[in-house]
Order: C-alpha cells, then sequence, then structure tokens
C-alpha cells in the first residue's frame, strides 16, 4: 500500500521542514519514502508545497492522487482538494473549511501551553502522526536529527498525552537503517568523496542548495566554498584554482551556464579539468526560476565556442547523482577536460531513501605528475591525447595557454600543420572517453518486455514508478549523453513500440538519437510547463499508444 501527504502553505510556514520531518519518521518507522517539493520564488507568503509519498515497497515518485493533505491554509485547500481520494482527508486546524477534515484547535494548543504561534506545523504534524497509529518515537528522533528545540519535543510530549485516537492503525515496517538524501546531497557528497578542494558558486536556483550544503560542510572536509561576484568570475577562478593543482566544482544554472561558456572553451583549449554542476531550471531567459525542465541537453553538449572534448552526464535520481558525480571528477582530472554534470530542479530539490548507494569503481586521483624535472611538454602530442598534468610550485616548468599552442603552451602564429595536430590532439580523447564511459555504465535498462521507454535525467524518477503498473515494457535510461553510447541503438531497434520521454517540448533527447543512431522515436510524452512527469501522465499515454 502506497499513501501520499501533500503538505502545504505559504512561504516561510516551514513547509519543507515538517515535510523533511515527517518523511525522517517514516524512514525510521521502516518505510521507503520520496519528498517532492514545489515552491515559489518568495520569502513569505504565496504557496509551496510538498508530497510525501511512502510505502513499504521502494517509492521512486510522487502520485497526482493524494490521501491526506495537510493544510497550514484554506488556499491550501482550495488549490489541491481536487487531487483528494475518495477516502482522503485534510488535516489543519478548526480554521479551515471542508467537509471531510480532521482538525485540531491548533491556536488554543498553543495558547495554553505558553507556545509561541510559530509552532502551529510541529503541533499538526504530531497530532497527525498520532492519528495515523505511529509511536512518538520516531517523530522525536526526526526532530533530534534536525536540531535539539526543547519546544519541539514538549509539543509532541503534550499531544501525544491527549485523548487523541489513532483513526488510521498504519502498522510500521521491520527498521532498516536507509539513506535518506535530495539530489544536491548527492552531488555536494560525490564532490566531498571526489576529493573536492574548492567550489565556486554564484546563487542561481536550483543550483543553489549545492552551495548551501558545501558551506555548511566546509569545516569538516576542510574544503574552501567562495561566492564570486558573477559566473565569469565563478568560472575564471576555478580555472585558476584548478590549474595550481586543486580540485574544482563551480555551480549554475542555465543562465550562468551562457556566461561561463567563453570560460569552458578557455578551459578546452588549455586543458585544465573542471567539474560544472548544471541545475536546469525551466526557461527561456529567467523563465520561472524554480520550476523544472529538461531543456538544456542540446546547449550543454554544445556550450563553449570552437572544437574541444567534454563530457555531459545527467543522473536520474539522488543516489545516481553521488556515483556519477565522482565518476565525472575522475574523467575531468584523468584526461584534462570539462565535465558537466546535468540536473534540474526535481532532482535537486527531490529527497528519496534508498537501501545503499553505490560507489563507483574508478580511482580518487588528481592525475598529477610530481617528479618531472625542467620544462614540462604538457600539451605533449600523443597517441592517446592526454597525459598527467604538472603544476606550478614543483619541480618541472608548466605554462598553459588558452591560445593555440606548441607541445610546451607556446603560443604559435603562423604554423598551421601543428594547429592541426594540436587539434586532432585534444579531440582524439573523446575516442578513449567514449571506450571508458562503457565501463561506468552509460545506460541502463529496467525491467522486462518487448516495448521500450527512452529517457535521461529526472525523469528516471516517475518511469521506474510508472514500471510497477506497466506489463510488457522495460526502461532504458540514458546517463551518458556526450560522448552518446551508440550502443542504445540495438536496444532502440530491438523494441517492438518505443516511446520517449521527456520535460521539454522540443524532444532534445530524441534528437540526439536521430543525430547519433540514425533512429527517429515517433511516440512522444513532452511535458514542458515547469512541473516533473508524474507516473500516472506516462501511464496514460502507455495505454495510448496501446490501443
Amino acid at each position: 500500500m502506497k499513501y501520499n501527504i501533500l503538505i502545504g502553505g505559504q512561504a516561510g510556514q516551514g513547509i519543507e521542514f515538517i515535510s523533511d520531518i515527517i518523511s525522517i519518521s517514516l524512514v525510521k518507522e521502516g518505510f521507503y519514502v520520496f519528498n517532492y517539493r514545489y515552491y515559489q520564488s518568495l520569502i513569505k507568503g504565496g504557496h509551496n508545497y510538498n508530497i510525501v509519498s511512502f510505502s513499504k515497497d521502494k517509492v521512486f515518485s510522487f502520485d497526482e492522487e493524494i490521501d491526506f493533505i495537510l493544510a497550514f491554509d484554506q488556499n491550501t485547500v482550495n488549490l489541491h482538494k481536487e487531487k483528494l481520494k475518495e477516502n482522503g482527508y485534510v488535516i489543519c486546524d478548526k480554521s479551515i473549511n471542508f467537509e471531510k477534515k480532521l482538525d485540531f484547535d491548533i491556536r488554543k494548543f498553543l495558547s495554553e501551553n505558553n507556545i509561541s504561534n510559530r509552532y502551529e506545523n510541529t503541533v499538526l504534524a504530531s497530532y497527525f502522526w498520532k492519528i495515523l497509529g505511529f509511536k512518538k518515537d520516531s517523530l522525536m528522533e526526526a526532530y533530534e536529527r534536525k536540531g535539539k528545540d526543547s519546544i519541539n519535543l514538549r509539543i509532541i510530549e503534550e499531544v501525544f498525552k491527549l485523548d487523541i485516537k489513532p483513526i488510521f492503525n498504519i502498522k510500521p515496517e521491520k527498521r532498516k537503517e536507509k539513506y535518506y538524501l535530495s539530489g544536491s546531497e548527492g552531488i555536494a557528497y560525490g564532490a566531498i568523496s571526489a576529493g573536492l578542494d574548492i567550489y565556486f558558486g554564484y546563487p542561481m536556483t536550483p543550483a543553489t542548495p549545492v552551495l548551501h550544503i558545501l558551506s555548511s560542510l566546509k569545516d569538516k572536509y576542510d574544503i574552501l566554498v567562495y561566492q564570486p561576484d558573477n559566473e565569469v568570475g565563478v568560472i575564471n577562478m576555478a580555472i585558476g584554482a584548478s590549474y595550481a593543482g586543486a580540485k574544482v566544482m563551480v555551480g549554475t544554472s542555465g543562465g550562468g551556464a551562457d556566461l561561463m561558456g567563453e570560460g569552458i572553451s578557455f578551459s578546452g583549449m588549455a586543458e585544465i579539468p573542471i567539474v560544472i554542476y548544471w541545475a536546469q531550471r525551466y526557461g527561456p531567459s529567467t523563465g520561472l526560476a524554480t520550476s523544472t525542465s529538461q531543456e538544456d541537453l542540446l546547449s550543454s553538449i554544445h556550450i563553449g565556442h570552437g572544437e574541444f572534448p567534454k563530457v555531459v552526464v545527467a543522473p536520474g535520481d539522488p543516489a545516481e547523482a553521488y556515483r556519477r558525480t565522482i565518476e565525472a571528477f575522475y574523467l575531468a582530472y584523468k584526461y584534462n577536460i570539462p565535465v558537466i554534470i546535468l540536473s534540474d530542479t526535481f532532482l535537486a530539490e527531490s529527497r528519496i531513501s534508498v537501501d545503499e548507494i553505490e560507489v563507483p569503481n574508478v580511482p580518487i586521483e588528481r592525475f598529477i605528475n610530481l617528479n618531472e624535472q625542467g620544462t614540462y611538454k604538457l600539451y605533449e602530442i600523443t597517441e592517446r591525447g592526454y597525459k598527467e598534468r604538472a603544476i606550478p610550485g614543483l619541480n618541472a616548468i608548466v605554462k598553459a595557454n588558452s591560445y593555440e599552442h606548441d607541445e610546451f603552451g607556446f603560443q604559435i602564429f603562423d604554423d598551421h600543420k601543428l594547429a592541426e595536430r594540436m587539434h586532432a590532439k585534444r579531440l582524439i580523447k573523446m575516442f578513449h572517453i567514449e571506450k571508458e564511459i562503457y565501463r561506468l555504465d552509460p545506460y541502463f535498462i529496467y525491467g522486462k518486455g518487448d516495448n521500450l521507454i527512452v529517457s535521461w535525467g529526472s525523469s528516471k524518477m516517475p518511469i521506474m514508478e510508472a514500471l510497477k503498473g506497466l506489463k510488457g515494457w522495460r526502461y532504458l535510461h540514458i546517463s551518458y549523453l556526450n560522448p552518446f553510447p551508440r550502443k542504445v541503438s540495438e536496444i532502440i531497434e530491438g523494441s517492438r513500440k518505443v516511446l520517449l520521454v521527456e520535460n521539454n517540448l522540443t524532444g532534445q533527447l530524441g534528437k540526439l538519437i536521430m543525430r547519433e543512431c540514425g533512429i527517429y522515436i515517433e511516440n512522444r510524452l513532452l511535458k514542458h510547463n515547469g512541473l516533473p512527469i508524474s507516473p500516472a501522465e506516462i501511464i496514460r499515454k502507455i495505454k495510448e499508444i496501446e490501443k
């Protein structure tokens, strides 16, 4: 049995906080949890909501139909009541009007216990937890994990003393330790595990959470987190730090990436490794700043003028985000290239519980030559196109250059034969990278059947949830998008019916498959309104195809 809880109210009412508390508590009760967040670009007011889905079985995404609405204002009920199942309930304060509600006089409780009204979310969460039939222990543990505020713990104690009978009696599962993390946390901890030294970022939703997470962890893991005055400064400072030997990552969204384009091209020519975390949002321009989209696939592959090697990898869930971030650092620093990790609002802000997180089988290295003497051929022309770097301050003299250059890094002017060789030397890396990514599982196939769903990035989560209710369908999730794993053509061509699923209007993965494999996918589910695709939408589309 799967349950869906919608928690809604205004910005400033602690909607995200209370959804995390309930999610963590459910994980402690042994359930699998998915926590989807929707918020407006406001500090106070407006309307924010989370959908927390939980089950004894693995949960990969939220559902459209809701079992419980925890409403912190009347607007939440008005906006979402149509989503409520026939046997669903609104859980709220007595002041909220709705026929099928289970209410509690929150203000009266707070007044009688001499507690500030800002704790109303804890009161409602405690009341909800009790009518579900759970004991208070896991709820208290969740609050303690978030910070030991004695008033929150006191509220839980007082609510559980009241004569409130459990109504639903949902039985807890056998307790088992699980990871509970967001896509942003997957990226941040993946970078730390890969040996991150410095993170450069200018705040831009939805990349900003990684900036905040790493800033909170900088002392624990001895990393530097720095915010320059704009994205041009971000990319150029990162290039300088990487040239000096640091492992660096930058974070941005589409508009910021546009400003970084010249710097990324600099990185490609100078062969200075850098990892770029690119979290997509609905666009173009400023777009819907807090809404999700998958509109930047092709621009990420082609960003930066001129031809130079780069890798684009798009994880599909928070656990994969951790793995792919480690791989991104490995590829960037082995091959001395820019590597882009492509995420979006849905992945960055969603939280999921998993039993384990896979760690990729790649070395955590800097690939620096510590022993070379004299003038170092940083750009030596070799069959494989790359070599270990030397860095300034050690034994070798090393020169990097953003102009076309010779093997030592000195600028060339009229030697077009050498320019041709240097150009080919850089691009030959892609041949070796393409072979290497097959060792890193550039795609996965989930499920069984003659029919195939094809997608990338965060669309993985609703597709995985939809697969539970589908027969005869499997899912091809493509993580590495540049270089493109052309072997997927055999999988697509070997399928009876094929459905392309993307969070954009133009079917950018479909265009990429056409370009790289010569295959046009006719059946398409393309959502482009700033909201993530739901499992129900996928199932409805497949039923339409099967008619």
